[in-house]
């Protein structure tokens, strides 16, 4: 699909340059016509003569040839293939040939084009008086091959033009489909990890209390539901995103004692704000993975707030004696990756951590990213 759909990109800058030639070259015939018809109506005539305007338009096919041939046989040699000498030898070839058929075919002065009677203050050969410091007048055939010369060079920067701006823009193609493969490798590591501990988590259950099991796999239903169905969004509402925190909490109160602290704060009146789908599971999962003790008091308070345009994550977490990496794990680092994807320079996040408590802060805009 992407290779389709470069292609038809490629195919509409081809159509537009091409329909920029074929509007210069229609002007230049349609001048050539109304030049002629208000010389005709000037000159107090009957009719227009179509026979000078056909007679014109001849003169100009010789540049018509040369524009076609420069333009899709001799300028992609230099544009597209990068072979400057080739291209080189090919234009001064057909430039001599273009020369030959002006000074030998051509019908000398254009249709309509008198010649101006001389008079006493020239000589017959076309020279001012005087002693000729002014130079001959150049010869129409003479123009029309640095006019040739001329057309050949303004179609090769149009040609250049055209080129780099296609490369350009295929530049910023690629990038964007660069960050997307990375923010969806990234993706499908974070998921797995999140899911090899959640299991982890309700084996734990089965042996020491099958009905807990049971309401773990209940919850673990709602969190599947929601990674099956939003977590290939780009964002989805932050509203979203906590329930599925909420599903998760709800989880680990069924595995951990009662007198394990746990808080869960988060805002009302959160509709606007989006958030890249399981923004905050790596951080929850880490919190309980590496601060919950069966011997010693514990805690995990996570809370989730708007100010500013900004989504204001905290989580804090006590830290147990068999766990110091805390913050460390796979989550983490492939979270910060993600952030700096999607976000660039513009999040926060900030890990203070001691031999007893662990604290995180993440800031990132309540609006969706537009970087991919």
């Amino acid at each position: 699909m992407v290779i389709f759909a470069d292609m038809k990109l490629i195919r509409a800058e081809e159509h537009r340059e091409n329909r920029l030639y074929a509007f210069a070259w229609m002007a230049v015939f349609l001048f050539l016509a109304a030049r002629i018809a208000v010389e005709c109506f000037v000159r107090g005539e009957s009719a227009i003569d179509f026979r000078g305007i056909l007679s014109s338009w001849v003169q100009v096919v010789p540049f018509l040839i040369l524009f076609l041939l420069h333009n899709y046989i001799v300028a992609p040699v230099f544009v597209y293939k990068k072979n400057p000498g080739l291209y080189t030898v090919l234009t001064l070839l057909m430039l001599a040939l273009f020369a030959v058929w002006i000074l030998v075919f051509s019908e000398g002065p254009e249709p309509g084009m008198v010649p101006p009677e001389p008079s006493g203050d020239w000589d017959m050969d076309g020279m001012p008086p005087g002693d000729g410091r002014w130079g001959r007048p150049m010869h129409p055939n003479v123009l029309r091959v640095l006019v040739g010369i001329l057309l050949v060079g303004g179609n090769l920067g149009f040609k250049v033009f055209f080129h780099t701006e296609k490369e350009r823009q295929d530049m910023v193609r690629l990038e964007k489909e660069n960050l997307k493969y990375q923010l969806e490798s990234l993706r499908y590591q974070i998921n797995p990890h999140f899911f090899m501990n959640t299991l982890n988590n309700i084996h734990a259950l089965v042996d020491l209390d099958p009905e807990k099991a049971k309401e773990s796999i209940v919850e673990l239903s709602k969190l599947m539901r929601h990674v099956l169905y939003d977590s290939d969004k780009a964002t989805i509402p932050l509203s979203q995103e906590l329930d599925f925190l909420e599903n998760y909490i709800a989880l680990m109160r069924i595995r951990f004692p009662e007198d394990v602290d746990i808080v869960y704060e988060r805002p009302v009146g959160c509709e606007d704000a989006e958030v890249p789908p399981l923004t905050f599971s790596s951080f929850v999962e880490n919190a309980f993975k590496h601060g919950m003790s069966y011997e010693r008091k514990s805690f995990v308070h996570i809370r989730v707030s708007l100010d500013g345009g900004k989504v204001i994550f905290r989580c804090r977490n006590s830290r147990s004696p068999q766990h110091d990496g805390s913050g460390k794990g796979v989550g983490i680092e492939n979270s910060r990756q993600r952030f700096g994807l999607l976000y660039g320079d513009n999040y926060t996040l900030h890990i203070d951590e001691s031999p007893e408590e662990y604290e995180l802060l993440l800031v990132i805009p309540a609006t969706p990213s537009k970087r991919v």
